[in-house]
């Protein structure tokens, strides 16, 4: 099979596409053979830009693949995936946009919203004095959007899963939608940012240069794929804009299609469930049994008649009535079975009793769902100030499939608010104020107040389906635009349930060369199952230097819950208090260091009080080093000591951690030594991951399956990669979990180039045709237990969970027009170890390789390759997967070129392959032919191999298999022959055919391909 989905060239066809600037390719191809089914592929990519007239831009980029699977990737769902966008500029006025698209709005008070569309998105403006703004998008939605806020570990930086709105606990993100926020505060994403986040399996994970603590509340709003229903998106506005007058309209409506349900298979009986549910999402669960016929590629199940209640029983016996069941997790001690430790290919549940497991045998079934929500808005300008309204009406629907609690459906949102700003000397005051109204039953699309809002009024979320009558004032005072004091009165009420009123004071003052603020909250809250009362502060002086600063402070947070009814303590009440000491140095163009020294006193609740926890000292440190044009140097460290109160609360928990980096680039001796290294320590926690292999389309796959024990069932043990497209029928993917393990982490990446001939700034010719390389990269987690850090990333201990080390060394020597003399030498070694399936499996693999090549004239060459190749794999599992091998190989190579068009490659190599831990021994004789003829746009390549295996052992083995290279004993013939065809400029036909013969049947595998590039 020949796949080609590089970006190709970039073409100027003004014949076909006028002023267009095309980049990009379009391959369709198909496979097919005597031992597997025939098989489609197909991709796109393509960036469109430039002028269609005079009036008419255009911007396109398309991608469609039909191969979106990776080898050990993380995607959930196998479907089709693409990416269209087009954008086409009418005039100076009007967008027309196309495709995928990012629909976003910030600016209607109760509308906000972000969402993924597939449609059509209209802009314009009218007018030049009086402006008008128009937009309407109609699209399909096939994503859902959510929002979730925690409270952070100490210490952890993850990964943190990301769920569903409905509890799905394996979602996949759409990327690139997500918001991250940290007490208020967004986060950027990279690996030299805040966070990376792994798309495919909903995890987040923050970076060393954003340690989290206990006291982080953490907020991510993200949009997760959907493939319930179809989807329906419609958005849209019109603003008027005049002097002083402003006007708008926005709609939304987004509409699931109940009778066309996408991945859901729903029956009858589902929708009556649905039906008879209501809003109530307790009630939206199904038995998920259902009656198959038996399948090697499916875990099955009979079903077990008991008194007690009837259960499922993992069974491969394909004369019993076998069902396929789905499990759904409840929480610990909330189901009736438990994940069960096997070798099989796929997830088995054990029954374990009813409410002592945790997962039941139901499905959750999705209710098609409708948001509408239409929103008017209203401002006008006064002499320094303004007033303003805004009002919404929403229609949410949480069940189509039923009309019970439809009188629950609508709602209503207002509010009104002004601001006036008045002048006196070097005095500005500005009063303000807002009234604010939502009915119990609006329907909030993503957020209406700041991220923080929750956490400042002591609520469990923004909105609680309560009536909310909020009334806020502010008075703000300014001096010389240099110092502010700031007064902000918050009263919110909640029929019946809640009444909080909420006083913030903020001050700013620089005088001299200090630089004075502080901040002061009081929230007084009365509930009807709890009264609260939260005070805030923090205050802080900075003493300005020139180059630099000095810095004290100090912040507080006192939160007290108590139950109404019993007068008891919440738990989640606390109280800390923080003194720090900090210091700058650096210059308006860069901080060269930042370092920081605090106490922090915590208190949580014991004995129905807050009593003192624990005590931490910590320490902060974030350097630019050296900043040069040829030298980077750049180091932070956090590091923070816990004293426990309690001792034995001091033996049992460790939460004393570091994170940190160093990042150091160095160009020395001319650019001819180039160094870049990254070293990166912390805390986190890993994931017990279980993997399986899925069937797909044949030959589009990564791995095969071999019955090794012809039992008849897949053992996680029996699946290798594919030699041979024809047997590539599987693919491995990570199904997700909700274990996660405490673990100390570190990371080390170096990179080192030289150039022997700039390093000695000689012209030497013999040193100019040297090049050396090294690169590193070291990656690894271990048990956290009692250790604080594990600084050396080389370090091997029973405790570690997760390592992957790869070190490459080479040294290159190229030919010249005199010299016809070339070779190079490579060392490499790969040491990896996972932990999934309930079980650690390590591969250490050591090669030495070494190619010697001469050219007798510009027409025939030499080469000499040779290898030398240590492999050892021990698993804890499977006894099949523990074995050393060391592999010797030598191969000499011929090649002559007849004419411009014609080459040929003769090459013979002789191969050695034994066992250390076993009797299987292999000595192979290679001889392989190559006839290559290119002529203008023609080019035909022809190879044939005959293969002598001369094995002792099992060869029906994982060992034997990975020996043989997926050949047999004995004789084997193995050729190829390709033929490539230019039509024209952009236009390209490829076509393979392959075969092999191993002593029984032959295999025949052809494919054809057409590529047309822009």
């Amino acid at each position: 099979m020949v796949v080609d989905e590089a970006v190709l060239m970039k073409n100027n066809r003004s014949t076909y596409l006028g002023e267009l600037n095309s980049k990009g390719s379009i391959i369709r191809g198909i496979t097919f053979g005597n031992s597997q089914g025939s098989s489609v592929q197909s991709s796109m990519d393509l960036q469109i830009s430039g002028k269609l007239s005079k009036d008419v831009s255009v911007l396109a980029s398309i991608s469609d693949h039909n191969l979106p699977i990776q080898a050990d990737g993380y995607t959930q769902t196998l479907e089709e995936f693409d990416k269209i966008y087009m954008q086409l500029n009418l005039k100076d006025h009007s967008i027309l946009r196309a495709g995928h698209i990012d629909l976003v709005d910030e600016k209607t008070y109760f509308g906000r919203f972000q969402r993924r569309s597939m449609g059509l998105q209209f802009e314009t403006k009218l007018g030049k004095e009086n402006k008008t703004f128009a937009d309407l998008s109609i699209g399909i939605a096939r994503s859902e959007f959510h929002r979730v806020r925690f409270q952070g570990v100490e210490g952890n930086q993850g990964p943190y899963r990301l769920n569903g709105k409905n509890g799905e606990q394996f979602i996949t993100i759409i990327s690139g939608s997500e918001q991250v926020f940290i007490d208020g505060i967004l986060m950027k994403r990279g690996e030299n940012q805040d966070y990376i986040i792994n798309y495919n399996t909903g995890e987040i994970t923050f970076t060393s240069f954003r340690p989290i603590f206990q006291q982080n509340f953490i907020t991510i709003s993200y949009n997760y794929t959907n493939r319930n229903y179809s989807r329906y998106l419609v958005t849209g506005g019109v603003q008027h804009e005049r002097e002083k007058l402003r006007l708008g309209i926005n709609w939304f409506l987004e509409n699931d299609n109940k009778n066309a349900p996408l991945a859901l298979n729903l029956s009858k009986e589902d929708e009556q469930i649905l039906a008879a549910a209501g809003n109530n999402p307790d009630l939206m669960y199904a038995p998920s049994g259902v009656v198959t016929e038996y399948d090697v590629n499916k875990i099955l199940y009979q079903l077990i008649q008991n008194p007690g209640g009837n259960y499922y029983e993992f069974s491969a016996d394909e004369t019993l009535t076998l069902y396929q069941v789905a499990f759904t997790y409840f929480g610990s001690g909330q189901g009736d079975y438990i994940l069960k430790q096997t070798t099989n290919n796929g997830r088995v549940f054990e029954y374990v009793g009813a409410n002592m497991g945790d997962y039941k045998a139901v499905r959750k079934l999705p209710s098609p769902q409708k948001s509408q929500v239409l929103s008017f808005n209203s401002e006008y300008l006064l002499k320094d100030g303004k007033i303003g309204t805004d009002f919404s009406f929403s229609n949410y629907d949480v069940n189509l499939f039923s009309s019970q609690d439809s009188n629950e459906n609508t709602g209503y949102a207002g509010r009104v608010f002004g601001r006036k700003t008045f002048t006196k000397n070097d005095w500005k005051g500005t009063p303000s104020f807002e009234y604010q109204h939502i009915s119990s039953r609006f329907h909030i699309l993503d957020r209406i107040n700041d991220v923080e809002f929750s956490r400042d009024f002591n609520l469990q979320q923004e909105f609680n389906q309560k009536t909310q009558n909020r009334f806020i004032f502010s008075f703000l005072n300014q001096w010389k635009n240099q110092s502010f004091l700031n007064y902000t009165l918050n009263y919110l009420d909640e029929k019946d349930s809640y009444k909080g009123i909420k006083n913030d004071l903020n001050l700013f003052m620089i005088k001299g060369k200090f630089s004075n603020k502080a901040n002061l909250s009081y929230l007084d809250t009365k509930a009807t199952f709890q009264n609260t009362k939260f005070i805030r502060a923090n205050a802080s002086t900075e003493y300005l230097q020139k180059k630099g600063s000095w810095t004290v402070g100090g912040l507080m947070e006192h939160n007290e819950k108590y139950f109404n009814e019993t007068q008891q303590l919440d738990v989640t009440s606390f109280s800390w208090k923080e003194a720090f000491l900090q210091k700058k140095i650096g210059d308006s163009a860069r901080t060269k260091l930042l370092t920081k020294i605090y106490y922090r006193d915590n208190d949580s609740v014991r004995d129905n009080r807050l009593s003192d926890m624990n005590r931490i000292l910590g320490f902060m440190a974030e350097s630019q080093i050296i900043k040069t044009e040829k030298t980077t140097l750049n180091a932070l460290v956090h590091y923070r000591k816990f004293y426990y109160q309690n001792q034995e609360l001091s033996a049992n928990l460790n939460n004393d951690f570091v994170v940190g980096n160093i990042l150091y680039n160095q160009q020395l001796f001319r650019n001819g030594m180039r160094l870049q290294a990254f070293y990166e320590l912390g805390n986190g926690q890993e994931a017990q991951r279980e993997f399986q292999y899925i069937k797909v389309t044949d030959a589009q796959g990564i791995y095969k399956w071999t019955d090794y024990n012809g039992d008849g069932v897949q053992q996680l043990d029996e699946f290798e990669i594919a030699e041979y497209a024809d047997l590539a029928q599987y693919i491995r993917i990570y199904t997700n979990t909700v274990n996660y393990i405490p673990s100390n982490k570190n990371k080390l990446q170096l990179a080192l180039f030289v150039n022997p001939s700039l390093v000695l700034n000689s012209e030497n010719q013999f040193l100019k045709r040297w090049n050396f390389n090294l690169s590193l990269n070291a990656q690894n987690s271990f048990l956290k237990k009692d250790r604080v850090l594990i600084l050396n990333p080389f370090e091997k201990n029973e405790e570690q969970i997760l390592k992957n080390q790869n070190f490459l060394a080479s040294a290159q020597f190229n030919p010249t027009d005199k010299s016809g003399w070339n070779g190079n030498y490579r060392f490499v070694s790969n040491d990896n170890l996972i932990n999934a399936n309930f079980s650690i499996e390590e591969r250490n693999n050591t090669s030495n390789f070494l190619n010697i090549g001469y050219w007798f004239s510009k027409d025939f060459r030499a080469d000499w390759e040779n290898s030398v190749q240590h492999i050892q794999n021990s698993s804890q599992l499977f006894d099949s997967r523990d074995y050393t091998l060391n592999n010797f190989e030598t191969q000499p190579k011929a090649t002559y070129k007849f004419t411009d068009a014609i080459q040929s490659e003769l090459s013979a190599a002789y191969r050695e392959k034994d066992r250390l831990d076993g009797e299987e021994h292999l000595k192979t004789i290679d001889l392989t032919g190559t006839l290559q003829w290119e002529r203008k746009k023609t080019s035909i390549r022809a190879n044939f191999s005959f293969i002598n295996n001369n094995f002792t052992g099992n060869n029906f083995s994982i060992v034997g298999n990975q020996m043989l290279d997926g050949l047999k004993p004995g004789k084997n013939q193995v050729w190829s022959l390709f033929f490539q065809q230019t039509v024209n400029s952009f236009i390209q036909l490829n076509i393979n055919y392959e075969g092999r013969n191993s002593g029984d049947r032959t295999i025949h595998i052809g494919s054809m391909q057409v590529k047309a590039s822009f």
